[in-house]
């Protein structure tokens, strides 16, 4: 059965996704993830995602589930940042997080055996299994774009009309067999001696295509390769000792990792140093509240998680899973007027809005009628001054 979800902007505007709708999350990004509003963190959670990759996908992947856990509850590996050289060490605050955003219904998987780097073999993979998940997406490693790679060729590379293994082509007409999902578009990893022509050509032929396409874009080469303060960061042939490396300065500037975020010196990885893993994982949640529905934008409303009171004590829907009418039942700290909808996941409502007031005494009774809609998943969305409380609904 199809997840359908929603969540609502903090500022009450939800956007309908019922066509295609341009998403770039990118370094600028990650701050955004101190205001996701709760109900599109909740969203978001809810969406089954599978995301394919090499190790550096391992590597996200274990950030997303340091994330899962309270701060004070994340083993160590999730919060180092010191580095063994100390010029690069990081302020701890970049390996800090507040609460717990559950990813249980977020799958990482490697590649396949014999077919790593191969949008053909992502796509097979999928489609076996397109129906458990409504999020989907593969990203290049930098071992795709090492020097020599034809992947950025505008003829045979990955955006040619003669390309050699899947294609930009490939990938679209997936997305386009599957309407009803959500696919992300990545540019690669980075390490720090690529910083290649190919990287850089390949990531910005990707952004391009991106925007020229309107397509869902998580730009991790553009997060790994400024560092915490915003400064881009550039391949290790530049002169400059570093440890066991000490390549001559070859004259060029190529987008690569920061130092910040590796502690190797020609590869990478995530996972010696916790910040480029965490910083990539809370772009990460940036992306999947923008999926659910989110605007972005940053409001004054402050979001529940971080401690804020909530309106409401109690919210009851019965029953659930339903076959037609849905009854709810909401209790809250005192009079106050509510707007109920009932929506997709892509925003769409799917019954007229209600608006209501509770009584003297904080309640309100209600009837949903939804016995016309097809089977699904639905959001039931209460929205009080200041709050915003939602409910899964099962329709049969």
């Amino acid at each position: 059965m199809k997840v359908i979800i929603i969540a609502v902007a903090a500022v009450f505007l939800a956007g309908p996704f019922a066509t295609a709708q341009r998403i770039l999350v990118n370094h600028t990004s990650v701050a955004l993830f101190e205001h996701i509003p709760s109900a599109y963190a909740e969203a978001a959670s809810q969406l089954r995602l599978l995301f394919m990759d090499r190790s550096v996908g391992g590597n996200i992947n274990d950030a997303l589930s340091c994330l899962s856990r309270p701060h004070a509850e994340a083993p160590n590996s999730c919060k180092r940042f010191a580095h063994r050289d100390e010029r690069y060490a990081v302020d701890p605050s970049e390996v800090h997080w507040k609460g717990s955003w559950d990813r249980g219904s977020w799958q990482y998987a490697f590649w396949p055996a014999g077919c790593a780097e191969d949008p053909r073999c992502f796509i097979d993979y999928a489609e076996a299994r397109v129906d458990s998940f409504d999020v989907l997406g593969f990203q290049f490693s930098y071992l795709a774009v090492m020097p020599g790679s034809r992947l950025a060729d505008p003829a045979t590379g990955f955006f040619g009309t003669g390309a050699t293994g899947g294609s930009a082509a490939d990938y679209a007409a997936f997305e386009a067999r599957h309407p009803s999902k959500k696919v992300i578009w990545w540019t690669t990893s980075l390490a720090r001696s690529i910083g290649t022509v190919e990287a850089r050509d390949f990531n910005d032929a990707m952004r391009a295509y991106a925007r020229t396409h309107d397509l869902v874009l998580f730009d991790v080469a553009d997060i790994l390769s400024h560092d915490p303060s915003g400064q881009p960061c550039f391949d290790n042939r530049d002169g400059v000792p570093y440890l066991e490396e000490n390549h001559p300065d070859d004259g060029m500037d190529l987008p690569a990792i920061c130092p910040q975020y590796t502690t190797e010196t020609e590869g990478g990885h995530l996972g010696s140093i916790s910040a480029g893993g965490i910083r990539v994982a809370k772009a990460f949640w940036v992306l999947m509240a923008r999926i659910a529905g989110w605007d972005g934008r940053v409001t004054a409303v402050q979001n529940p998680v971080s401690g804020r009171a909530p309106t409401a004590v109690r919210l009851d829907v019965r029953p659930n899973p339903s076959h037609g009418d849905l009854q709810l039942q909401l209790a809250t700290r005192g009079n106050a007027d509510v707007v109920v909808r009932l929506v997709d996941m892509f925003g769409r409502e799917v019954l007229p809005r209600r608006n209501a007031v509770t009584d003297e005494r904080g309640r309100l009774t209600l009837s949903v009628q939804a016995g016309r809609q097809p089977a699904g998943m639905y959001v039931l969305l209460l929205q009080l001054p200041g709050e915003i409380i939602s409910r899964r609904i099962i329709l049969l």
